[in-house]
């Protein structure tokens, strides 16, 4: 179906929107530069697929598997998506708005230079992730996992992590992304590799 869909889109110079792709298995689709409203993805596979510079409104992707996929210059505004299989993807310089992600596993993602406002990752595993140059302010993480993260200049002022894993994650030499960041007193341990300290 959502092979016809993009053709059709592609052959009128439309987007697509109130769609249902559900169950399908598809490889090396571009589904690039276009916008997506209202499109629910229910337990599809997506494999080599572009979706770079798409938009994403009021969307769901439910159960899908889109690791290694490309989604660079994405724009997310209102979507959902819950028990999701991403690791892998890329998503540099992707924008998140009023989002909510859940269950759902980024591991080895690259969310470079990414865009974070009111959306919430709960339940996430992104470990061994990219979110270096990224602006995650308006981020909100609950239970997730983001050991060995590059959070390389990555400002994290503000950022509440104190029921996320972060052993081993990386910042600059100054430690400077550090400031303002919020966590428990036990992840105070995790961190102290960056300061040099040996707890004995």
């Amino acid at each position: 179906m959502l092979v016809q869909q993009l053709h059709w889109a592609r052959t009128e110079e439309r987007d697509l929107e109130d769609l249902a792709i559900e169950q399908e298995q598809l490889v090396g689709l571009d589904l690039s530069h276009l916008e997506y409203t209202r499109i629910r993805f229910y337990k599809c596979r997506f494999e080599r697929c572009d979706f770079s510079k798409a938009a994403f409104y009021q969307s769901e992707f439910d159960g899908c598997d889109f690791s290694n996929c490309s989604f660079l210059d994405t724009v997310w505004n209102k979507c959902r998506m819950s028990g999701c299989k991403g690791d892998g993807v890329k998503m540099i310089s992707s924008r998140w708005k009023d989002c909510s992600v859940t269950d759902s596993s980024f591991r080895y993602g690259n969310f470079s230079k990414s865009l974070w406002n009111r959306t919430s990752l709960t339940g996430c595993d992104l470990r061994e992730a990219s979110m270096a140059e990224a602006r995650v302010s308006g981020l909100e993480p609950h239970g997730s996992n983001f050991q060995r993260v590059d959070f390389f200049r990555t400002p994290l002022k503000g950022l509440d992590l104190s029921d996320c894993q972060i052993q081993g994650i990386t910042v600059s030499e100054s430690l400077q992304e550090l400031r303002g960041l919020k966590i428990n007193p036990g992840q105070a341990v995790d961190l102290a590799p960056l300061l040099g300290v040996q707890l004995l």
